[in-house]
């Protein structure tokens, strides 16, 4: 599922990352399709992994990650892996920062603008 998340992220980043280069905004339904996504995924992932791990999940998931999830992942990660979480929160965040990156070169290479 960490995966998926991290396709799902990648996806959306370098969309919007395409969108705010070109200057223009996401449509709607872009921005609803991640948002739910997001959302979804995360729950699922939590879900899964607290069938392994000892950490009780709480009454409404969704309404929780939805608000807190900045919060929730990291200490959900560290909680039940210890220092080893970070690197799933590493490749999410590997993940997003990829995802603008890539959007910037390549309208770099498209418009023929450099840097400077």
């Amino acid at each position: 599922m960490l995966v998926l998340l991290s396709v799902l992220i990648f996806v959306y980043h370098f969309g919007a990352g395409i969108y705010q280069v070109w200057g223009l905004e996401p449509s709607p339904t872009f921005e609803f399709l991640y948002t739910a996504a997001f959302v979804c995924g995360v729950v699922w992932w939590l879900t899964s992994e607290a069938r392994t791990s000892t950490v009780k999940h709480v009454y409404c998931l969704g309404l929780l990650v939805g608000t807190g999830w900045a919060i929730i992942i990291p200490y959900h990660l560290f909680k039940t892996r210890g220092v080893r979480g970070l690197i799933p929160l590493l490749a999410l965040i590997v993940s997003f920062l990829a995802a603008h990156v890539l959007a910037v070169i390549l309208y770099l290479v498209f418009s023929n603008k450099s840097l400077v």
